[in-house]
């Protein structure tokens, strides 16, 4: 089983509260956005048939948080509370991947940045 498998339920799962928390910090937003391309080191992914334990996958991967600051233009300290808020929250997974709301945020956002870059109202594009 790969990464994609494994973590299937933590990427669809529903997470409601957790996405209201980045909709609502500019710091987060900014941090889950960079989050796919940040250097990380993760386990080999569980066999076919093995229990996920999210928690063991976590203390088993190391993250480079100074290329996360680097990418994010971001003070470490943002970096480091905010990953931690991300990880709890189940927002951020150890293979570099995000909670499929999380996602959608992100995409809506630079949907968002860019018709108004354009000077376009959402109703502009019927």
């Amino acid at each position: 089983m790969g990464w994609a498998e494994a973590l299937l339920t933590y990427r669809a799962a529903d997470n409601f509260q957790g996405a209201a928390l980045v909709a609502q910090d500019r710091v987060l937003l900014k941090l889950a956005a960079a989050w796919p391309h940040v250097k990380k080191k993760t386990p080999s992914p569980p066999e076919p048939g093995q229990e996920v334990d999210l928690l063991e996958i976590w203390s088993q991967t190391s993250v480079d948080f100074e290329d996360w600051a680097r990418l994010t233009q971001l003070p470490a300290l943002a970096v480091l509370g905010g990953f931690e808020v991300l990880k709890g929250n189940r927002l951020i997974l150890p293979d570099g991947t995000l909670n499929h709301l999380v996602e959608t945020l992100l995409q809506k956002e630079a949907a968002g940045v860019f018709m108004n870059k354009l000077g376009l109202k959402p109703g502009d594009l019927k």
